[in-house]
């Protein structure tokens, strides 16, 4: 296999190709290495962008290199090509084709998790192949895969989110310390300890007090999911990230997780406000003292892939949210975000805040509708053709839901706003802000004629 990384990150000179490749293109094989080292170049001087001449960071780059590694090796076994020192065209998108069928499958057999990874491998070395002269035309796939790690990872409901933020806000609190036996105290005294990363027999009721209060669980996933942040961001996460003045989370280009362009994120009134407890927490906390990590895990390191996976379940347990039929990870929050914004707000909302490149991956990842979401619709629906079908004047398109402050709330008829009580007129309606509308209610009040009794 091609090495992920150099000796230096600054390092231009590639490992070489993998020796299942060099075997399968025999005398081709010094070619296709001088190839791959030009093209791994090319990335890293301007792979990023080749107008700003931005570069890739090495590890993209060996990355990038591995799966077209991967992907040539099956080009010269699968196809029957003329050139094995290059792919063609016409050869990467008979490639795709069978990663659609899964006839391109891992070595165990099973399907590639994120096939749009090999995808975009191609797309980059075809890039290079275009900018430096080699090809007249840019080559763009045919088929198109959604990101692997939303089908990889389950969605919650909103329902699920709401139990797993609330017990995220107390998460670990403590029983009362006069409430607890000597054996039961003893033990909490140790995970005390833990917490606040003191010796066990020093713990006192003080420290209690001190280790229930922690927001450090509350913000983490809090803003893990305003942010639809992945397991590296949470890990490089810095304090001055978080702008407090603008309640907005700012991740420099160079730290996001595939580099992403755009660094802001907006944060919710709740992340805000458990962001503000934390912040002030952690000053006091001695493992953090020289440090401007974020996050720290309760050993006092960088939260990873695996540990936050065990957290999200733990608090699942905790919120009685179920995910032993489906997998269940950290990413679950970035992609339920995902989905609850493409809901509620809109499109370019959605790409923002996920910080996608492009607005077909926002749309392919998230564009379908929720089952929830599609019943509700079709409710409203049968309920407008049942009234329909009872009133003749009933006005299906223009009876349109109005949003207050309150929540949305059906239109009134302006000639249905005022009725007559036992005390005078009553109006109690929702009806459109509009000239016509003020006028006519303005007529029914200043006339003679007594408004319909309510009922």
């Amino acid at each position: 296999m091609v090495e992920d990384t150099c000796t230096d990150d600054d390092s231009t000179k590639l490992q070489q190709i993998s020796e299942h490749l060099a075997e399968l293109a025999d005398d081709g094989h010094v070619q296709i290495d001088n190839e791959y080292q030009s093209f791994y170049e090319w990335m890293r001087e301007r792979g990023k962008s080749h107008v700003k001449e931005d570069r890739l960071k090495d590890s993209t780059a060996s990355n990038y290199i591995s799966r077209l590694d991967q992907l040539h090796r099956c080009a010269i076994s699968l196809l029957d090509i003329e050139n094995e020192v290059t792919i063609g065209p016409d050869q990467a998108d008979e490639l795709l084709l069978l990663l659609a069928k899964d006839t391109i499958t891992k070595q165990n057999g099973e399907p590639y998790d994120s096939k749009r990874k090999l995808s975009d491998a191609l797309k980059k070395y075809f890039e290079w192949r275009y900018h430096t002269n080699d090809l007249e035309f840019e080559w763009r796939p045919r088929i198109k895969f959604s990101d692997g790690n939303h089908t990889s990872a389950a969605e919650f409901t909103y329902e699920e989110v709401g139990r797993i933020l609330e017990v995220a806000q107390s998460h670990g609190k403590l029983p009362s310390y006069y409430e607890t036996s000597s054996e039961e105290r003893d033990r909490i005294n140790g995970l005390v300890a833990q917490r606040l990363s003191k010796p066990k027999e020093t713990v006192n009721r003080e420290d209690w007090r001190k280790a229930d209060q922690s927001a450090k669980i509350w913000s983490l996933v809090s803003v893990g999911y305003d942010a639809g942040l992945t397991p590296i961001e949470v890990s490089r996460a810095r304090v001055s990230w978080y702008k407090p003045e603008q309640q907005i989370l700012e991740i420099p280009t160079e730290a996001a997780s595939k580099e992403r362009e755009k660094e802001i994120m907006s944060l919710s009134d709740e992340s805000d406000e458990a962001m503000s407890y934390w912040i002030r927490e952690r000053r006091h906390l001695e493992k953090y003292d020289g440090s401007n990590r974020l996050w720290l895990s309760r050993e006092g390191n960088p939260y990873q892939s695996g540990s936050l996976c065990r957290l999200v379940r733990k608090l699942c347990d905790e919120a009685e949210v179920p995910y032993e039929d489906r997998p269940v990870r950290w990413y679950s929050l970035r992609h339920s975000i995902g989905r609850h914004m493409k809901s509620d707000g809109s499109l370019s909302q959605t790409n923002d805040q996920l910080r996608h490149d492009t607005y077909e991956t926002t749309e392919t990842t998230y564009g379908s509708s929720a089952a929830e979401e599609r019943r509700e619709t079709l409710n409203k629906s049968r309920a407008k053709a049942e009234r329909a079908a009872k009133d003749p004047n009933y006005r299906p398109y223009s009876d349109v839901d109005i949003r207050t402050e309150f929540g949305e709330a059906k239109e009134t008829a302006p000639e249905d706003a005022i009725t007559s009580t036992d005390d005078g007129f009553h109006v109690n309606a929702h009806v459109k802000d509009t000239i016509e509308n003020r006028a006519q209610i303005t007529r029914q009040l200043l006339s003679d004629d007594e408004p319909s009794p309510s009922s």
